[in-house]
């Protein structure tokens, strides 16, 4: 018999790829991967279908069974029974890389913050298991996290919240509030009762009362699941979530969009008609859902978020180029959120394409092929002429039925926001995967400190939609503001639950922003003081952009900017035009508005130049940084550099009563010029620094005297010139500084 791959032969036997996996494996066959090609007859044989010896005297193989069945009755009967009587296969006898999730595993902690990186212990947060959670939500058992108890870890720390104010302080440290205030004037900070205090004042204050202390971050907060008590038939098979990853030039938007193309018909209605960074296809009867993470390294923040959400990665790599610098980004944020992999070789089509040499790379980085014995499948395709698009499709099809990704599609709605901006027309719109439960139009959803009524979803393709079930990506009006792309967006029982739920979160947030501001006065007071100095200047941004991961991208490069000497200070960020408030905002701290694919709406370019504000609008995220990256430049001090003119030896000292001592010189090297600074060297030490005040030949005055001439040199100021004496002429210019 010839090779077959594993899911062709599952399929051919009415066998899950999965289920057909596990019973190589436990006959001793070294399979690894549902796209692995093994010879049929060897698994046939494995599985007791064919007799080991093989056919003989002619027969067809499998002809015949020893107690006179007939082979297809005696093959479909020991399969049946061999599935009926074998547990369900897990992840972890597949691959061998994760534990299997327990399905009942009581309650579990789900992050309720985007930048959730860190437990309240202050380690990093695992990921959660990738098998769906299941079980019901009910409704009305969402809580916020309890007051934090300072009793936790240890007997001896306390745990405080970030943005804490000196009375909270005092209550933490179980001391009176008139010794806290006291303590704070000692170290020479007036503060009052309800004066909100930064991390580092907390610390210095916990230092001096000998308290053990940890801060607690509305990032780190983390909300407890409630339990589940779904049963196997509650559960439904959702589509498998894709992200497309790998370097910016290496085809990932193009072979999306060759995917996208096999759903959406080129010309009907336009084709698609907006972006929203998520789609879904359907191939064999079966949707897959595919997230757009934009490639530039300016995103990296956005690729990582991509995966954290992700079932398989898909990670792309150009025939004819190889992997780059951002290949192995993307493969760190594959593994760190612990997903398969999957390695799409674009531009195949191409004369210079190597796809064995893009498959040896990549086996030096850790993702060995199926076909060369490892498990990571790699497809070799074409997003120009759509070579190996349905091989790419259905190899993901079958890698998320290995995963057997379920979900309950009757629980309350929660997923996670994928992207988010302010339409002038709609409001704010945000995109939602949908992770767990049915979302509905009317629905009470909270995202962080925003909460809203869903008052219309959108499909990918513009259409509009009535529900979205789990693994479906949607766009959601009807949030009160535009939330942080990432955020944990759940449904609540109530409009009133939601509001609350938003303004603890906001309150949360805020009171933690006013510690930061104070922070920067108590903590980085060295700082300041060279700001007082002039040694340190600073640029005042106000950041506008379209959505929240271009504002976010656009944070995280201005932050890589070296501050040392020129600090940047975004004194407000926000989501869409450019308004009057921004320009006023910017006119009162001596700042510039910058925009991002955002323009300014209103009477807002009007104040602006009424005020002397300066509106900077990019397209490009790194046309911004470069431009603000030269405006630093321009504020750093230059840089005094000295350039030899020439060296002078002294040879014979004349006087003169009108100028003292001439010192009557040979020009050894250079020139030397009337003026110009010079420095006389003695027996290796400098024993003067000036300048040279007169200049003769013979008996005229000169501008200057070249090497190989004798001249007549009087210092200014100095009359202690000895023979032997030498002196370097030298320049001083300013050359503009770079940043580093």
């Amino acid at each position: 018999m010839a090779k077959k791959r594993v899911h062709e032969i599952a399929k051919e036997r009415n066998m899950t790829s999965k289920e057909l996996l596990r019973q190589l494996q436990e006959a001793g066959m070294d399979v690894r991967a549902a796209a692995s090609n093994i010879d049929e007859q060897a698994a046939l044989q494995a599985l007791g279908v064919l007799p080991e010896t093989g056919p003989t005297n002619g027969s067809p193989a499998g002809a015949s069974a020893s107690d006179g069945t007939a082979p297809g009755e005696a093959s479909a009967a020991q399969a049946g029974e061999e599935r009926r009587a074998a547990p369900r296969p897990t992840r972890d006898s597949i691959q061998g890389e994760r534990a299997p999730a327990s399905a009942g595993a009581g309650r579990r902690r789900v992050i309720i913050d985007s930048q959730a990186s860190r437990r309240q212990g202050g380690g990093p947060v695992s990921q959660p298991p990738r098998r769906q959670r299941r079980g019901r939500r009910r409704r009305g058992t969402y809580e916020e996290p309890a007051p934090i108890d300072t009793t936790t870890l240890k007997a001896d720390l306390i745990r405080i919240n970030s943005g804490s104010t000196v009375k909270d302080v005092a209550e933490y440290f179980g001391l009176p509030v008139g010794e806290i205030i006291k303590k704070l004037m000692g170290l020479g900070e007036m503060a009052t009762l309800t004066q909100t205090l930064s991390d580092d004042a907390i610390e210095l204050l916990a230092s001096e009362f000998s308290k053990e202390i940890e801060i607690v971050h509305a990032a780190d907060d983390v909300v407890e699941e409630p339990e589940f008590d779904d049963t196997e038939g509650d559960l439904s098979e959702r589509p498998p979530v894709i992200t497309i990853m790998g370097h910016v030039d290496h085809g990932k938007t193009s072979l999306l969009d060759a995917i996208r193309s096999s759903e959406v018909v080129a010309g009907e209605a336009g084709g698609i008609t907006q972006h929203i960074g998520a789609y879904q296809v359907h191939h064999n009867d079966k949707a897959l859902t595919f997230l757009d993470t934009p490639g530039h390294e300016a995103f990296t923040a956005m690729r990582a978020r991509g995966a954290s959400v992700t079932d398989i990665a898909v990670i792309v790599v150009a025939a004819d180029d190889g992997a780059k610098p951002q290949t192995d980004e993307a493969i760190d944020h594959a593994r760190a959120a612990d997903v398969p992999i999957l390695v799409a070789v674009n531009k195949v089509d191409k004369e210079a394409a190597q796809p064995d040499r893009v498959r040896t790379e990549m086996t030096q980085r850790g993702l060995q092929p199926v076909e060369w014995g490892g498990d990571v499948e790699f497809v070799d395709v074409s997003a120009t002429t759509k070579q190996g698009l349905d091989n790419l499709l259905e190899t993901l099809q079958v890698m998320a039925e290995v995963e057997e990704l379920r979900a309950n599609p009757d629980a309350d709605a929660s997923g996670v926001v994928i992207e988010s901006k302010l339409d002038p027309g709609r409001g704010p719109v945000v995109t939602i995967l949908v992770q767990r439960g049915t979302l509905e139009v009317g629905d009470p959803l909270v995202a962080g400190p925003n909460w809203g009524r869903v008052r219309a979803m959108h499909l990918f393709t513009g259409e509009k939609a009535r529900r979205a079930r789990p693994g479906d990506p949607i766009e959601v009006l009807g949030f009160d503001g535009v939330p942080e792309a990432g955020e944990y967006v759940h449904a609540v029982e109530n409009e009133r639950r939601a509001r609350q739920l938003a303004g603890e979160r906001a309150n949360r947030l805020k009171t933690e922003s006013l510690a930061r501001r104070s922070g920067k006065k108590f903590s980085l007071q060295d700082v300041f003081t060279r700001v007082k100095e002039g040694a340190v200047k600073e640029v005042n941004l106000v950041l506008k952009a379209d959505v929240a991961g271009s504002l976010e991208a656009l944070e995280d490069e201005i932050a890589r900017l070296p501050q040392d000497e020129v600090a940047v200070n975004v004194i407000h960020r926000g989501v869409g035009g450019i308004n009057e408030s921004d320009v006023m905002l910017a006119a009162a701290s001596a700042g510039i508005v910058l925009g991002f694919n955002v323009r300014p709406v209103g009477e807002a370019r009007h104040v602006a130049d009424r005020e002397g504000v300066e509106i900077r609008n990019y397209s490009v995220i790194y046309r911004a940084i470069d431009e603000l990256r030269a405006a630093m430049q321009g504020m750093l001090e230059p840089e005094q550099v000295e350039e030899a003119l020439g060296s002078v030896e002294v040879r014979q000292l004349f006087k003169a009563s009108r100028v003292g001592t001439i010192a009557g010189s040979h020009v050894t090297e250079g020139k030397v010029t009337r003026g110009a600074a010079c420095r006389l060297v003695r027996d290796g030490t400098v024993v003067y620094s000036g300048e040279i005040a007169s200049l003769r030949r013979f008996n005229d005055d000169v501008r200057e005297v070249a090497a190989g001439f004798e001249c007549g040199i009087v210092l200014k100021d100095f009359q202690d010139v000895k023979e032997g004496d030498i002196i370097e002429v030298f320049e001083t210019r300013q050359v503009e500084r770079a940043l580093a």
